[in-house]
């Protein structure tokens, strides 16, 4: 099991599960900064889920500071609290339409599968050694569903995370994907 799972109640375990899957996704733009992040993932789950609001706070004096923000001048804030943050919201989203709203949903919104990945990516995903991998299933959402996922992604990215259009729009294919949303890679 997972220690996302040992720690948090079940709605924050999904919500931490959807944000592991997109920094997973995020590698394909940012693969050192997901890498980094891969090793602190739990710390950083831990210090979002203890005070979301102050995790994403900047803080007085550095550029993107904050207590999960780098305060050097031309580092990036980290992507895990702002994928909390994202996975949060889609959830809400998702759960306020009552979309195929089975336990596990937001999770399955953002693994391998759901953007017609490998079997391969799916077994190198976040599972422990050992441990048996939970079948994935495909989330079925409507074209403007998947739009709607992904505004809300580079909506927060943008105004969370403090990333220009540009790169919260990057980031929000990589992690949504352009088929996925109905509209054609770029």
């Amino acid at each position: 099991m997972k220690a996302s799972r040992q720690v948090y109640d079940s709605v924050a375990a999904d919500v931490a599960d959807a944000a592991r899957g997109m920094l997973d996704r995020a590698a394909a733009v940012a693969p050192e900064q997901v890498i980094a992040e891969r090793r602190a993932f739990e710390m950083l789950c831990a210090a979002y889920f203890s005070d979301p609001e102050r995790a994403l706070a900047p803080s007085a004096g550095a550029r993107r500071g904050g207590p999960l923000g780098f305060g050097m001048p031309d580092a990036q804030q980290l992507l895990t609290p702002v994928f909390l943050a994202a996975a949060s919201a889609v959830g809400t989203y998702l759960g306020e339409r009552a979309v195929g709203a089975s336990r596990g949903l937001l999770r399955r919104v953002f693994t391998p599968s759901s953007a017609g990945a490998s079997a391969e990516e799916g077994a190198r995903g976040s599972g422990s050694e050992g441990e048996a991998e939970e079948p994935v299933e495909t989330v079925r959402l409507a074209p403007e569903q998947w739009r709607e996922v992904r505004r809300i992604v580079t909506h927060t990215l943008m105004h969370r995370g403090g990333m220009s259009r540009d790169r919260a729009e990057l980031m929000a294919a990589a992690v949504v994907g352009d088929g996925l949303a109905g509209q054609t890679p770029r």
